[in-house]
């Protein structure tokens, strides 16, 4: 959302210098009095502006960590908690009150301010304290640049609320799905298929959107929580109801409703645009200091300022027996480290795909005003709940702090938000006469993520680290562990909710991933809990802490996650076939990640069966491996059709064999190594130097040109075989994602020996006219894909890049594998900006810096895999840090994120370690406090 104009373009470049004389303020000591604080305390600066925060007690820790985000990232924090409570619109004017009405439907808010009052008094305590940090900064400074170009000379004080809320957003973002886009795309392909005699059903769920990963590649080989490995039975799909068009129609005005929210939209489509991450652990018997070795990448929005800030903690609180020592990272608004170390273990993060999320539709009893009082369960009506909205806008109209009330919102658009009891109080998002649409979700409620976090940052042991994941409600994640003693570990958390049906043995009418029955119809509710959990917090049967995949120092010597499947649940096509101990569907979740996995276990196996032991460097070499392994997996059918072709009595495939620049192209993928540089001076590959980057040698050329080459084939491909299949029977609108379209496009290959390109509904993706036989057309199809894909790199659409070149040695990948960093205002803040720190677009019509990797590369950088244009393949999502760990004594780290420490344009510190993160370089993580304390520069003391 960029609401900048030129004339605040100009505000933004004076306010800049305003930053760097703040700036060069806080070159010195500094005292400062401090109300509320406990105790004297103090904030010291390193080079980096890291601070080492050092307090008497945890409360006075969170205070200072509070001032720290304030003073660093304030603008990030306002932005962050208004677009979770649904205020944004009084922030940056009327372009954002659609979003501010859906996120107010939604509900964080409501569930933040539940959470806040079921909290225990040491949280409580906590996220007071750092509220009070927080509002000391605003009370005694200027607000950041961005309030100017906003016309706004004040801003709300931070409240305890706004640190949950800021919480229950990012677990929002990695947890929640919306069941809205599969569900119609299921009824179009049914209604497709009574149309055109193919099994609809089965074309969703065979052939387009399959469950079974690209590569097969798991975390936990032979985890089973049942001794039964699976039931018996036809496969669920075969029983699955027709969707009634009641229903699609209600799904489609929802969909429509909500496509251009930025928050909600990604949840449209699950395995599309989502974030992921990647973490490997090494025992120490493997490596050759004897340390277990620790890297772990999240992947988030790359966005500027990064949604990531660096701090390290001291206190001697005197309620523990041990000083609490943590260094790490955690998104500002949040009080404690969410990724790091201490001084006895480290620990890093991957989503857990758990499907927390389940699509409602509801019958309802109106009033006059066409609102619902209750919904009908069971022939029962049960009351809905009623919350009055009111919503304020910045004029943005050149009078400073013209904030005023929006009368316009009727009740039945938004200034009434219906909640539904039996859904976890979760929303009513649609309503289309007396039926509609709820949502229930394990985030709705009362949740403790925060909390869990808090006790990671005072654990001392595995024990007490496994004890903390118990208040990890939400947002389920994979936790890697790695301790001084030499232990390895893996635990996947959060709450996952048990279904009435699914524990009764079968999947009743439409699975999970589907809008399913509200009425009773079927058994489609969470069963109320009746077997509490340890520390459980959501009202509804869960699995058991032993059912949530784990391992503690495997065998094999290594553990990796890479937002997989973690125990093989849908390598076979079914995500419902699997026991829990005493009955019922073990089900985890219906689409998970595989590439990076797949990547980074065959490099860990290679790395363990070799005669040296694994090193600090080895780990960080995976880390930025930039190799494709769906090119490796695939690029061997392309060669095979080439060579076939040349066997062929079929003049067309011969033509394409015997084309020149096709011959070519088959060459160099041949001899690829599946790396992907960027060929080109001005791009940042891994090893470079950023502030002198080196030509590219003759070989990152060649592997550059095959990257090009082959990620152009890619789309060519999915769109000759998937695409055009689905539009021939009038699917065209119901395209499967980027990633579902591929993994369908890899099966169709992968059988071809038997189903000669036919999926299970009966279409055939290889049909071409004229073809003698079915393996004439598959190789016709694959290298017909890589003529179109020439034709295109010499088009008008890639001249700024290429300029209609048909030289494939120009067809560099740094050209089109480009990044911006999007900052939320737009304009001067983005980098590439106005010229600001260095950094500038690659060409005038070529937005972004060029960067190494691509598709599901280990270095995540990944795009759409129907890319076909100029800027199709730039990214925008990827690691929101680098780190590896030793656990050596005592513990070196190193790490490196994606911007700086401060949010304000302007200051020297605002992209400080990107030029690191560019080329795969790292920085030390401080843990030891001595040794902290000796590179600080400038120390803030704080007296009470």
């Amino acid at each position: 959302m960029n609401v900048v104009g030129k004339r605040s373009d100009r505000k933004i470049l004076a306010l800049a210098g305003l930053a760097i004389a703040i700036s060069a303020q806080l070159a010195s000591a500094q005292n400062i009095s401090a109300p509320g604080m406990r105790a004297s305390g103090s904030i010291g600066y390193d080079a980096n502006g890291v601070p080492l925060i050092q307090a008497q007690n945890d409360y006075d820790a969170a205070y200072l960590l509070g001032y720290v985000h304030a003073r660093d990232r304030f603008f990030q924090m306002d932005t962050l908690r208004r677009t979770a409570s649904g205020t944004l619109a009084e922030l940056v004017g009327s372009a954002a009150l659609p979003s501010d009405i859906q996120l107010r439907t939604l509900g964080l808010r409501r569930a933040a301010q539940t959470t806040w009052s079921a909290m225990n008094d040491d949280m409580r305590g906590t996220l007071k304290a750092y509220a009070d940090g927080v509002n000391l900064y605003l009370r005694t400074n200027p607000l950041p640049p961005e309030y100017g170009a906003l016309e706004l000379t004040r801003a709300e004080s931070w409240s305890p609320v706004d640190s949950i809320v800021v919480g229950k957003i990012l677990a929002f973002q990695l947890s929640f799905d919306l069941d809205i886009d599969y569900t119609i795309r299921l009824g179009a392909y049914q209604q497709a298929g009574a149309a055109a005699g193919f099994n609809g059903t089965a074309l969703f769920f065979e052939d387009t959107h399959r469950v079974q990963p690209f590569d097969n590649r798991i975390s936990i080989p032979g985890f089973r929580p049942a001794d039964d490995a699976k039931s018996a039975g036809e496969p669920f799909w075969q029983s699955v109801p027709t969707v009634p068009p009641e229903t699609l129609l209600m799904a489609q005005a929802l969909k429509d409703a909500v496509i251009d929210n930025p928050v909600l939209a990604p949840h449209l489509r699950p395995r599309e645009n989502r974030a992921g991450s990647n973490w490997w652990v090494v025992s120490g018997s493997k490596t050759q200091s004897g340390a277990p070795i620790l890297a772990n990448d999240p992947h988030l929005a790359l966005d500027m300022p990064a949604i990531m800030h660096e701090a390290h903690i001291v206190s001697t609180d005197s309620r523990y027996a041990t000083p609490m020592n943590v260094s790490g990272l955690t998104p500002p608004g949040a009080p404690n480290i969410l990724l790091g170390c201490t001084q006895e273990f480290c620990w890093g993060l991957t989503t857990n795909p758990l499907d927390v999320a389940d699509t409602y539709q509801e019958q309802f009893r109106l009033n006059t005003f066409g609102l619902p009082t209750h919904t009908i369960y069971k022939g029962v009506a049960e009351p809905v709940n009623w919350t009055f909205q009111s919503y304020f806008v910045n004029s943005l109209d050149g009078v400073n702090d013209n904030v005023a009330r929006n009368n316009s919102i009727g009740y039945t658009n938004g200034g009434v938000t219906i909640t539904v009891p039996r859904r976890n109080n979760g929303p009513v998002l649609s309503i289309t006469n007396d039926t509609g649409i709820s949502v229930a979700y394990t985030g709705w409620g009362a949740t403790f993520e925060l909390d869990a976090i808090r006790r990671i940052n005072r654990a001392t042991n595995l024990t007490e680290f496994r004890g903390a994941l118990d208040f990890f409600d939400v947002g389920s994640q994979n936790f890697a562990y790695a301790g001084r003693d030499g232990t390895i570990a893996y635990y996947t958390t959060a709450e996952a909710p048990i279904r009435e049906d699914l524990q009764g043995g079968t999947v009743d009418g439409a699975p999970p991933f589907i809008i399913r029955d509200g009425t009773g119809g079927k058994k489609n509710e969470w069963l109320p809990v009746t077997n509490r959990q340890p520390n459980q917090a959501v009202p509804y049967e869960i699995l058991k802490a032993s059912e949530m995949p784990f391992v503690v120092n495997p065998a094999q010597g290594y553990i990796a996650n890479a937002n997989n499947d973690p125990v093989g649940n849908t390598l076979d096509n079914n995500a419902f076939n699997q026991l829990r101990p005493g009955g019922g569907l073990y089900y985890l979740n219906f689409g998970y990640s595989s590439l990076r996995m797949g990547r980074v276990d065959r490099m860990m196996q290679s790395l363990l069966a070799r005669e040296q032991k694994v090193t600090v460097n080895d780990i960080k070499t995976t880390q930025a491996n930039n190799q494709l392994l769906d090119a490796e997996l695939v690029v061997p059918y392309i060669i095979a059709a080439y060579d076939n072709a040349h066997t062929s009595n079929w003049a067309d495939l011969r033509a394409l064999a015997d084309n020149p620049k096709v011959k070519e192209a088959i060459d160099r993928l041949a001899v690829w190594d599946f790396s992907s540089p960027t060929g080109i001076q001005q791009g940042f590959d891994p090893g470079d130097n950023p502030m002198a980057l080196a030509a590219p040698s003759d070989m990152e050329i060649a592997n550059s040109v095959a990257a090009t080459l082959f990620s152009v084939w890619r789309g060519q491909a999915v769109r000759s075989t998937i695409d055009s299949t689905l539009s021939r029977v009038g699917l065209s609108s119901q395209l499967p994602g980027s990633t579902e379209s591929y993994v369908a496009f890899k099966r169709l290959l992968d059988t071809y020996s038997t189903q000669q390109g036919k999926g299970i509904s009966g279409l055939n993706f290889f049909s071409v006219t004229g073809a003698p036989n079915a393996n004439a057309a598959r190789d016709f199809v694959l290298l017909k894909a890589m003529a179109d894909s020439l034709t295109l790199l010499a088009s008008n659409e890639f001249a700024p890049a290429f300029a209609n070149s048909t030289n494939l040695n120009d067809y560099r990948w740094g050209k089109l594998h480009r990044i911006v960093f999007d900052h939320p205002l737009g304009g001067p803040f983005n980098i590439p900006g106005q010229g600001l720190y260095g950094l500038t677009n690659l060409a005038p019509n070529l937005p972004g810096v060029a960067r190494a990797g691509g598709y599901e590369a280990v270095d995540a950088s990944a795009h759409s895999t129907r890319a076909n244009t100029l800027n199709g393949f730039m990214f925008g999502s990827g690691p929101a840090r680098r780190f590896v760990g030793e656990m050596t004594t005592p513990i070196s780290a190193q790490q490196a994120y994606p911007g700086g420490q401060s949010g304000v344009l302007g200051n020297p510190l605002y992209i400080s370690q990107l030029p690191l993160w560019l080329v795969n370089a790292y920085k030390p993580l401080p843990i030891d406090k001595d040794a902290h304390a000796a590179t600080v520069v400038t120390t803030l003391t704080f007296t009470p």
